[in-house]
């Protein structure tokens, strides 16, 4: 007896009706209540039927013949967002929001999905383009617009492939970079002469912590027997939702009676104060162990007797003991540069950010490989075991304690 041939997964199928006719069907993507969609081609013969079927899946894959093509962008856009919110980041959920509601909707919303045009993505580059909005979000609304897109072709709506081969804006050029040593140098030999605090600031230029780290980080996390900073958890704001299905009558999310706050299901949090939370970092690159030069660990021994007391636990906190404001942290930075007489070439004030790229920079520099390197600034998504990191300790200890006398801090 022969082997009847399995079909190919994703060619549809073929059956003959009871009243002689021949039926495709293949999926088609979901519907909006999470159905499965199936769509279903008809022919008075075999061959006819699997022409027609092979035909109508190509024009599926390539974004033609769809069920329903009256579907405009913004419909779909406020079906899409709350699938993006039960699987992003709340960071950047909203800016992916941010970048939906307002350009890619009030630039192109009304346009129907079967009838998006190349032209129609580029119109959504001009309008960013005349608002003088930096390349880089202009990039992020069209990578935005691309992943939308390409969903909605995967549940089985109608789009046009030239609206989604529409290359990205060029990205601008940038001056950012590492702060120069010297730069860098002067900026901590400021604060540790008028800052109380300087080991915040010396977190980021010599430990490569990034800001939400330093501004999360608890003196649990501390071990100054150790020379240790356990590196797991960082400040996160998250935005307000209504929870009460839209019943409350309210506009914002924020003045529901049962408000709560957006952020993925499997997101691992831990409330502090208002909206603001604890959070994992994003990546397992973010869960890490950092060694404390000899310096960081005089100088924190220090702070810990003068700082604010605080019921959170917080190394760094506000006055009153909760989490410090990122802008109030940053206009900081911009302080200490100006009074430490330091800017970049260009004039302008270095961001905060750019002290992290001075660590990676100077362990690069000082010849350290680039297997601590990662292990130290957590850019690496290489997952480490214990024995890694006691093993990588020593390394890691060492490569910091040789740019902490670049910097010129020494016990």
């Amino acid at each position: 007896m022969a082997t009847k041939k399995r079909r190919q997964y994703g060619t549809g199928s073929v059956s003959q009706r009871a009243d002689g006719k021949w039926v495709g069907r293949f999926d088609a993507g979901y519907t909006r209540t999470g159905g499965r969609r199936r769509k279903t081609v008809v022919a008075t013969t075999q061959a006819e039927c699997k022409r027609r079927l092979k035909l109508a899946i190509r024009d599926h894959e390539e974004g033609r013949g769809d069920l329903d093509t009256r579907t405009t962008l913004k419909a779909w856009c406020d079906e899409w967002l709350p699938r993006a919110q039960a699987r992003l980041r709340p960071s950047s959920f909203n800016a992916d929001r941010s970048a939906v509601t307002n350009w890619i909707i009030p630039t192109i919303g009304h346009r129907k999905l079967s009838e998006l045009t190349a032209a129609d993505i580029r119109k959504v580059h001009t309008a960013m383009r005349k608002a003088d909005k930096k390349p880089s979000t202009a990039i992020r609304a069209h990578n935005v617009l691309a992943k939308l897109l390409k969903d909605a072709r995967r549940d089985g709506h109608q789009v046009p492939a030239a609206a989604t081969d529409v290359p990205p804006p060029r990205a601008g050029l940038t001056d950012r970079d590492a702060i120069p040593l010297e730069d860098a140098a002067q900026i901590l030999a400021w604060i540790t002469k008028h800052r109380r605090d300087r080991t915040r600031w010396a977190a980021a230029l010599l430990q490569g912590m990034r800001q939400a780290e330093c501004l999360g980080l608890t003196w649990a996390a501390v071990d100054l027997d150790k020379g240790t900073a356990d590196i797991s958890w960082q400040r996160m704001p998250l935005t307000w939702q209504h929870g009460c299905d839209g019943t409350c009558g309210r506009k914002r999310g924020v003045d529901c009676p049962a408000r709560t706050f957006i952020y993925p299901s499997d997101y691992e949090v831990v409330h502090m104060h208002g909206r603001i939370h604890w959070a994992r970092p994003k990546s397992t690159a973010g869960h890490r162990i950092i060694p404390l030069v000899p310096w960081m660990v005089d100088a924190l021994r220090e702070w810990r007797d003068i700082a604010p007391t605080s019921e959170l636990d917080l190394v760094w906190p506000r006055l009153d003991g909760l989490s410090r404001d990122e802008d109030g942290d940053l206009q900081d930075w911009k302080d200490i540069q100006e009074a430490a007489g330091v800017a970049h070439e260009t004039g302008r004030r270095y961001v905060l950010h750019e002290a992290r790229h001075t660590t990676a920079t100077l362990l690069h520099e000082a010849g350290i490989d680039s297997e601590v390197i990662r292990m130290i600034v957590g850019h690496s998504s290489m997952a480490s075991t214990r024995g890694y990191l006691h093993l990588s300790d020593k390394r890691a200890r060492e490569a910091l304690e040789q740019i902490a006398g670049q910097l010129q801090l020494t016990t």
